[in-house]
C-alpha cells in the first residue's frame, strides 16, 4: 500500500487558501483578458503586486469559475505567470509574455488541453470589473472549500490520462508492426508525485514507440516484434531491458539517459 503525502507545493498552496481575505489588499488596477473561443479571465492583483485573484470563465474544466489566488512569478523583460494548484501540482495558468509575432502577449493554459489559449485585453472590461465583488466571491469560495477541492490531487483522473495516453502509443505502435503491441505498468507501485509529475507514457511507452519506428524502417522487424506478445515497465534504481520468452520486461528510471537508444539497440538485436 502506497502511503501518500502532501506535497511541498500543495502545503503552500492550501496556507494561501487559509488567509483571511481581510489579509489580501487588492490593487487599483483589474484586467479582462478575452479569448475568440470565448474565454476570458480575470486578473485584479494585489496591492504589492506578488499575488492575484484570477478567475477563469467560459472553460469546460473544473476551474471554470473559481477564483484563484496566485502566486505571481515575475520573469525577466517584465513578463510573469499567474500559478496556482490545481490538481496536486502549482500550474502557470495565465502568462503575460511579449510576443513579436503573435497578435497577444496573454496565454491562457489549462490543465490536460494540449493547445493554449491567446488572450486579448478588454481595457472596457477591466475598468468595470467590481474588485470587491470578485473578493467576496473568492471568500466564499473558499469557506465552501471549492480551491482546496481544485488543489486536490485526482489520482483516479491521473491514472485514467497516462493509461489513455500509453494506450493511444500502443495502438499506433500495433497498426505499423501488424501485430498485438500491449504495454503492462504496475499502476499501483507508481505513487502520486510519480503520476503528477512523470510522463508515464513517455518512459513506458517508448519501447512499443522504437518498435513502431523499427517497423516502419525495416519490414523485416516485423517478424521479430510477432515474436513478442507484450511488454512489462516498471520504475527502479537503472535502467535495464531484457527478453523472457515472449515478453520483453522493461525497467526505466526517473534520471534515466538515452533511454531510446538503449531501446533501440536492445530491439534491434532481438
Amino acid at each position: 500500500m502506497i502511503r501518500r503525502f502532501p506535497t511541498c507545493s500543495l502545503l503552500i498552496a492550501l496556507a494561501l487558501l487559509s488567509l483571511s481575505a481581510r489579509a489580501l489588499e487588492l490593487g487599483d488596477q483589474a484586467e479582462v483578458l478575452t479569448s475568440e473561443s470565448g474565454i476570458s479571465a480575470t486578473l485584479v492583483p494585489t496591492a504589492d503586486g506578488s499575488k492575484a485573484l484570477l478567475r477563469l470563465n467560459g472553460v469546460d474544466h473544473p476551474l471554470d469559475g473559481v477564483v484563484m489566488l496566485t502566486e505571481v512569478e515575475k520573469r525577466p523583460n517584465d513578463e510573469r505567470a499567474y500559478r496556482a494548484e490545481i490538481n496536486g501540482k502549482l500550474r502557470s495558468v495565465v502568462v503575460f509574455a511579449r510576443s513579436y509575432w503573435a497578435p497577444t502577449d496573454y496565454t491562457a493554459y489549462i490543465p490536460g488541453r494540449e493547445e493554449p489559449y491567446a488572450l486579448v485585453a478588454d481595457e472596457a472590461g477591466g475598468a468595470s470589473v467590481d474588485r470587491k465583488a470578485l473578493m467576496a466571491e473568492y471568500q466564499q469560495q473558499m469557506e465552501q472549500g471549492v480551491q482546496a477541492e481544485l488543489a486536490r490531487f485526482d489520482r483516479d483522473e491521473a491514472l485514467k490520462r497516462q493509461r489513455q495516453a500509453l494506450a493511444a502509443i500502443d495502438k499506433s505502435a500495433s497498426t505499423v508492426c501488424g501485430t498485438r503491441v500491449k504495454t503492462r505498468v504496475n499502476w499501483d507501485g507508481l505513487g502520486d508525485e510519480q503520476l503528477n509529475n512523470l510522463s508515464i507514457s513517455g518512459y513506458c511507452g517508448q519501447v512499443a514507440a522504437e518498435m513502431e519506428y523499427l517497423c516502419r524502417k525495416d519490414s523485416g522487424f516485423k517478424q521479430k516484434v510477432a515474436e513478442i506478445s507484450e511488454v512489462d515497465c516498471g520504475f527502479g534504481d537503472a535502467l535495464d531491458l531484457r527478453r523472457n520468452a515472449n515478453k520483453l520486461v522493461f525497467q526505466t528510471r526517473e534520471e534515466a539517459d538515452n533511454q531510446r537508444e538503449a531501446i533501440n539497440g536492445f530491439l534491434q538485436n532481438l
